[in-house]
């Protein structure tokens, strides 16, 4: 009986490892003009893996406020595949401060993310500079108005996308005006020069291997001292 009990336990165990393991953290940098942002994004990927290369929007407070950035206008399909995601700007002149996406309309700086890759990339490596469609990741290259979405501004890029997009753009917040370009607020003009995974898992992936090896470990020691072996 015990027995059957501590395999029950790793099974629950390791196979919620993976739920927490498909979130990956991405450390980004924009700068421009004096000014420059720096911040992580969680994406989760086993999502963006099923959807494949395309264009989403990640919209959790659509229909509960008016949007004013202008965002509405992009052609991307819905997708709340971000898991988190902070920003801190530096150099600007009336834009300075570290702002999140929250859960909350009342409390988020943030109401949308914005991430485009047309065709399939290394999420392995910095996403800024890899092969897309016309050019590079990262670069922007406006399709022609008479094949662009919205041939009026924001325009669509060839190559792919990431743009943030804060909910009072009049404020403090950073907000996105153009393909891979973050705006202060103080009015710099920002460009993404980097877009890579961070080095550091997911806090929540340490946390659940730490508490599987720590209820294991119990587990083991109660059994050794019931003199149930285990093969």
């Amino acid at each position: 009986m015990k027995r059957i009990l501590f395999a029950g336990l790793l099974s629950i165990l390791f196979t919620a490892a993976p739920v927490a393991a498909s979130i990956m953290t991405f450390d980004f940098t924009f700068s421009g003009n004096g000014a420059t942002a720096t911040g992580s994004v969680g994406f989760d990927m086993a999502l963006l893996a099923s959807l494949g290369p395309g264009r989403y929007i990640h919209d959790p407070f659509r229909g509960s406020y008016s949007p004013s950035t202008g965002y509405d206008n992009y052609a991307a399909s819905d997708a709340n595949f971000v898991t988190s995601l902070t920003v801190s700007v530096s150099g600007s002149a009336g834009g300075d401060g570290t702002f999140n996406l929250t859960n909350n309309v009342a409390t988020t700086d943030f109401v949308a993310v914005l991430f485009d890759f047309p065709v399939t990339v290394d999420f392995t490596q910095n996403l800024v500079g890899q092969a897309s469609t016309n050019g590079a990741w990262g670069t922007n290259v406006p399709l022609p108005v008479s094949g662009n979405p919205n041939p009026v501004p924001p325009p669509q890029s060839y190559t792919g996308d990431f743009q943030i997009f804060a909910l009072d753009p009049a404020g403090a917040p950073p907000t996105g005006t153009e393909p891979y370009v973050l705006t202060a607020g103080g009015g710099e003009s920002m460009q993404l020069i980097s877009f890579a995974p961070s080095a550091v898992p997911e806090p929540s992936t340490y946390a659940l291997l730490c508490i599987s090896l720590g209820v294991v470990g119990f587990a083991r020691r109660k059994m050794v001292k019931g003199k149930v072996r285990v093969f």
